[in-house]
């Protein structure tokens, strides 16, 4: 699973809340109580604590990410450590994403926020490395409860964070989470994109409210499909679920925000004008740079000699290697000159990585002085002290990881620019 996997499902999952409810068993709890105490939780403010648990095969990972927000306004920010830092930033009708360095993403050189417009929500998923940041927020999901219509189960009482809550409990069908939140046209398309690459699983939402009647506590479930949860297995539909927990808590504080200095962030416009127009190599479009890897290995022409196919591999070899080492400094020597520079400062503050084995399968000539190394490679990575498999490289037609790599002053390097896209090349 790509790191930007996490950050979508952080951004995504809370529109989800927003389904007709099936119900399981008549209680105690009616639509309208929900819905009233949704709405008096949305005039306010609060802090926000999230908490994710996804469960890949036999493995288990968590993460959490906290902030403060005016549902009201729909203003606020969320930001989480690990696996990677990152901020995202509430402040309608834009919404600003951080990432470290730019890493893992197509962000133009020296730019650190990616600013999207809410009517434009659903590119996020065109930019090599975004994916689906930027979907939603918690002032979303207060929202998506006030749809709710049919019954709903009254579980019994409990305490969160030291409140008494009554708990109650509704099942969301993804395909109707969209229209049930009612939501305005410019936020819809991003959630229905969303939604959709969900499938079509049931989703359980249960929903913790106070004797003040405000929502403490929002927790949802749901089994990834396949295409979220590549590596866990070799049956990832079924083995892979995901519980995101959203505690809401410290009503009635302050909530001060600011956009972040214009020249640090890059337009989505801008990034997005960029693609289909480039394969490889660099555009400028009033950002700075911006590289977009081809998700396509190069036709095979010319021809290659042994030494030359010998030559291209181990620049492979010596690039995995660096890799697993976690230097930047020496995976930036693996590649080509004109992108050590860059590949060092997006590589920095990225997740120790993990290289267990590697396998040449080939080498094609891809042009004069150029090769396409094909490999099998098993790599894992350190996310909040947790390790997790971690596929660094989207793969070819037939499934199989690969680089390009070139020759430069009578030596081979990796040629991260016209390669597979690489999860930490960010705009090299």
């Amino acid at each position: 699973m790509r790191i930007t996997r996490f950050g979508g499902l952080l951004a995504g999952t809370a529109v989800l809340a927003a389904g007709c409810g099936t119900v399981h068993a008549s209680g105690g709890g009616t639509p309208s109580s929900l819905t009233a105490a949704a709405r008096g939780t949305a005039a306010g403010t609060a802090r926000i604590a999230e908490t994710t648990t996804m469960r890949l095969g036999g493995m288990t990972v968590s993460y959490t990410a906290t902030g403060e927000f005016d549902f009201a306004h729909a203003r606020g920010t969320l930001s989480m450590s690990a696996p990677v830092g990152m901020t995202m930033l509430f402040l309608p009708p834009k919404i600003y994403l951080k990432l470290p360095g730019g890493a893992g993403s197509s962000l133009p050189k020296g730019k650190t926020w990616v600013a999207l417009d809410a009517k434009g929500i659903g590119d996020a998923a065109a930019v090599p490395g975004l994916g689906t940041f930027g979907a939603t927020s918690p002032a979303d999901l207060l929202t998506s409860l006030t749809a709710i219509s049919g019954s709903v189960k009254k579980l019994g009482s409990g305490s969160v964070r030291g409140v008494a809550v009554t708990e109650y409990q509704v099942t969301i069908n993804p395909q109707q989470a969209a229209r049930a939140a009612k939501l305005p046209a410019a936020q819809r398309a991003g959630y229905q994109q969303f939604v959709a690459s969900l499938g079509g699983n049931a989703i359980t939402a249960d929903v913790w409210v106070d004797k003040a009647n405000l929502v403490r506590r929002v927790t949802l479930s749901m089994r990834l499909p396949p295409a979220m949860a590549t590596g866990s297995g070799s049956n990832p539909g079924k083995n892979t679920r995901m519980t995101e927990t959203t505690d809401f808590y410290d009503f009635g504080i302050p909530v001060h925000l600011s956009a972040p200095p214009a020249a640090q962030v890059a337009s989505m416009g801008s990034i997005i004008s960029g693609i289909g127009s480039v394969s490889s190599g660099s555009s400028d479009n009033g950002g700075g740079s911006v590289n977009v890897p081809s998700s396509t290995p190069p036709a095979a022409s010319g021809t290659l000699t042994p030494a030359q196919a010998m030559a291209a591999e181990q620049a492979v070899t010596a690039f995995f290697t660096a890799l697993g080492h976690h230097s930047p400094a020496a995976v930036a020597q693996t590649v080509l000159p004109a992108q050590q520079s860059c590949v060092s400062s997006s590589m920095s503050g990225a997740p120790r990585i993990t290289v267990k084995s590697l396998r040449i399968v080939s080498a094609a000539p891809a042009g004069t002085g150029k090769a396409t190394v094909r490999f099998a490679v098993s790599v894992s990575a350190n996310l909040g002290g947790q390790t997790v498999p971690f596929p660094l490289f989207a793969p070819d037609s037939g499934g199989q990881p690969w680089l390009e790599t070139a020759e430069s002053g009578g030596h081979w390097y990796v040629d991260l620019g016209a390669s597979s896209a690489f999860l930490f090349s960010g705009p090299c």
